[in-house]
């Protein structure tokens, strides 16, 4: 039976301490905006995770954590009944900084400064400042748009693999921003072509429970053996529970050799163990809070189907790209004809702090990114003072 959720009544958040909300000033310059930018709901967590924190919090002593059997069982689980996908155990590894700290940690373990790594584009500017940070060379393999829907460009993938020194295809699954969700067919032509040219795959699925009503997530390391042995999955219960701020990451890495160097660098940087509160909530979230994240994927549907109605009548102007998965809307903001002074207008005379395009690919600068895990009325608001300074 569903439990009542109430994503509808907003929850003050300033002076929290949040990100998202506290930190406007310093991103964007301004305090008093409607923020609809960083991947961080405006929904509480659910309440059993809740109770679970009470629970230990009663206990009173807040010791090192380790992972028990139960921890183990309750990630092989969500895999299990949420995907249809069967994990080992012994393929699992994690990494309680998070996903990022991980992707770099892999990108040590596999390739030296001056090897190439492909990305497709826009993409999480987090992953591609991994790379450049790292030392390594972003090959771009840009989407292509095809009849509205971004599409992976195959031929230019082929042509960015042969490329000497490329040891790594850096992607998300779903992609972030655009929203697409790859399908089965897509990420086997994808494996294919890595597998031909000796190219070990990381694929950040963050975002992939969020997934939209009629659409489907594949795990690229489930198509095949070969697959699962040259790729890692990166995965996390941040997003899909609201828990960003605990910091934890899941990798599957079927690899023997590759798994057991990188739990040597974790163990290097005494980062083996996991946040206590982060623990508890895995374990809580993936045993007993689906229906919360059922609920939260439907309402960020419907909050999606307002707002392309919102803008259909009253922001014409605007393109939103279909949205498969994640809680993120990508649209092009160019038929507003405000050029370089976009971001500006947007945040200056509309108080609304979008993540901008550009951070995705420079490409995007005339593109927003808005988040839409909030109160549709928040968002609705945001997107009204839009049309009334374009009037």
């Amino acid at each position: 039976m569903m439990k009542c959720l109430d994503f509808d009544t907003a929850v003050e958040r300033r002076g929290s301490q949040s990100f998202k909300w506290d930190g406007t000033l310093e991103e964007f310059g301004k305090e008093d905006v409607i923020p609809l930018w960083v991947a961080d709901m405006d929904f509480p967590c659910a309440p059993e995770i809740l109770d679970a924190f009470s629970a230990r919090i009663d206990h009173g002593v807040m010791g090192y954590t380790m992972r028990t059997q139960r921890y183990l069982s309750a990630v092989r689980h969500w895999f299990r009944q949420r995907h249809g996908w069967e994990v080992p155990q012994q393929a699992l590894a994690f990494a309680p900084p998070g996903v990022i700290f991980a992707v770099n940690v892999l990108i040590d373990l596999l390739s030296q400064p001056g090897d190439r790594i492909v990305m497709q584009t826009p993409n999480y500017d987090a992953l591609m400042n991994s790379v450049t940070a790292g030392g390594r060379i972003i090959s771009e393999n840009p989407l292509k748009l095809v009849n509205g829907r971004y599409e992976l460009d195959f031929d230019d993938l082929e042509r960015v693999l042969a490329m000497p020194r490329t040891k790594i295809l850096l992607m998300s699954n779903p992609n972030n921003p655009t929203g697409r969700l790859w399908t089965w067919a897509e990420l086997e032509r994808l494996g294919e072509l890595c597998l031909r040219h000796h190219v070990t795959i990381l694929s950040d699925d963050i975002h992939a429970d969020l997934v939209m009503p009629g659409y489907h997530y594949t795990p690229l390391p489930s198509l095949s053996p070969q697959l699962a042995r040259s790729s890692v999955l990166l995965t996390s219960t941040n997003k899909t529970f609201n828990l960003g701020g605990l910091q934890l990451a899941t990798l599957v890495i079927h690899d023997e050799t590759l798994r057991n160097r990188f739990n040597q660098v974790m163990a290097r940087y005494q980062t083996r163990l996991d946040n206590l509160f982060g623990a508890i909530a895995l374990e809580t979230a993936y045993e007993s809070c689906g229906y919360w994240l059922d609920g939260v994927i439907s309402y960020v549907d419907q909050n999606r189907q307002a707002l392309e109605a919102f803008i259909r009548t009253h922001l014409p102007q605007l393109t939103a790209y279909p949205m498969e998965a994640t809680y993120f809307s990508w649209i092009d903001f160019s038929g507003l004809g405000r050029g370089e002074e976009l971001e500006r207008f947007l945040v200056d005379t509309c108080g609304v702090a979008f993540t901008p395009g550009r951070e995705f690919s420079p490409e995007y600068s005339q593109f927003m990114r808005a988040n839409l895990a909030c109160p549709r009325a928040l968002l609705l608001t945001a997107f009204q003072r839009i049309a009334d300074h374009i009037l």
